[in-house]
């Protein structure tokens, strides 16, 4: 069986993405992946504290070096327990797909290590298609070859972070939920109390590495 690693960056901004990917993919398929709900629990606690000390430390207005200070510390706190979830959890085991892995940061070490993709540069060009009651399919294309449905080289995702109804919104930060396309024309289903609400998004890739890259604009459609 192929041994399999991870890596943990160093830069803040990146720290920030590949945690806040683990976390959400954690309180999607942790149950199916065997993950204890408790380590979720703690882990999501920790992240709650790390979130806001960075957001604060990342904001112009709100910068400060005991902003810095602090989202060093929250990270410290949060970043042994990230490794044990890695360690314990996600590494080998054969419940996540190779997709989840790669979006995560998990490489294979007998195909060479960790492939050096850098962060994507381009954005997906998306559309929402309302085929079916209560699906959405996510239509995808590379800003850069507009002609071809395919992700760029080394990228595992289209990442869409979305909110439903409310007022719309004017940064992907306020989009609460995410879903991880893989191919182009994936569904995202909505219950049947969300029928005719409007849904905001935004959209970016994410590659293998779990670099990500820049946010493309906002999109909107109605629930069918």
């Amino acid at each position: 069986m192929a041994k399999e690693s991870y890596s943990i960056p160093i830069s803040p901004s990146e720290c920030y993405d590949v945690s806040n990917t683990v976390l959400r993919m954690l309180i999607k398929f942790g149950a199916q992946w065997k993950v204890p709900a408790p380590v979720i629990t703690d882990f999501q606690t920790l992240m709650d504290g790390y979130n806001s000390t960075y957001q604060v430390a990342s904001n112009r207005s709100t910068q400060s070096p005991g902003a810095t200070a602090a989202r060093k510390a929250a990270w410290s706190n949060t970043k042994p327990l990230l490794v044990e979830i890695y360690n314990s959890y996600l590494v080998n085991n054969p419940d996540i797909s190779v997709s989840d892995k790669e979006a995560m940061g998990i490489f294979v070490i007998n195909q060479g290590g960790k492939t050096p993709y850098p962060a994507p540069t381009t954005i997906p060009n998306i559309t929402l298609s309302s085929e079916q009651i209560s699906l959405l399919y996510v239509l995808f294309n590379d800003s850069a070859t507009p002609s071809s449905h395919a992700k760029p080289e080394g990228v595992a995702f289209c990442e869409l972070r979305y909110k439903i109804d409310g007022a719309s919104p004017t940064s992907p930060e306020e989009c609460s939920q995410s879903a991880y396309v893989s191919r182009s024309h994936e569904a995202i289903v909505f219950e049947p109390s969300q029928r005719g609400k409007v849904v905001y998004g935004y959209a970016r890739w994410i590659n293998r590495n779990s670099k990500t890259g820049p946010w493309g604009g906002l999109v909107t459609t109605v629930i069918p």
